[in-house]
């Protein structure tokens, strides 16, 4: 496992959620805050067309794709509608202030 630094805990924004493109590992990751305040990465972009999920709606328990209204569990990343949609989710730690993220490994 080799966790990369994303972002600090801080960037992940006032929305509750942020995307960062991670060149070395050419992946736009999109880290949530969900309701109870835990953080969680994932794919940035929606299965769909490759639209970027940070201009969608989060509301701390479901990610909604701005282009065409995909909703995203924020814990699992397994598709509310349509239910076989589903986003990579992975492993992530905090370090302090630094946010981490292992992209070697898929969580689902």
């Amino acid at each position: 496992m080799a966790f990369v630094k994303v972002c600090s805990v801080g960037d992940v924004g006032p929305r509750g959620m942020n995307s960062f493109y991670i060149m070395a590992e050419e992946v736009e990751v999109l880290i949530v805050r969900d309701s109870e305040g835990t953080l969680r990465a994932f794919d940035g972009v929606c299965p769909h067309e490759d639209y970027p999920l940070v201009e969608g709606r989060f509301d701390g328990t479901t990610i909604t794709c701005a282009a065409h209204g995909w909703i995203i569990n924020a814990t699992t990343g397994q598709g509310v509608n349509p239910a076989t949609c589903k986003i990579s989710a992975f492993p992530l730690q905090v370090e302090g202030d630094d946010v981490l993220v292992d992209f070697d490994v898929t969580l689902n």
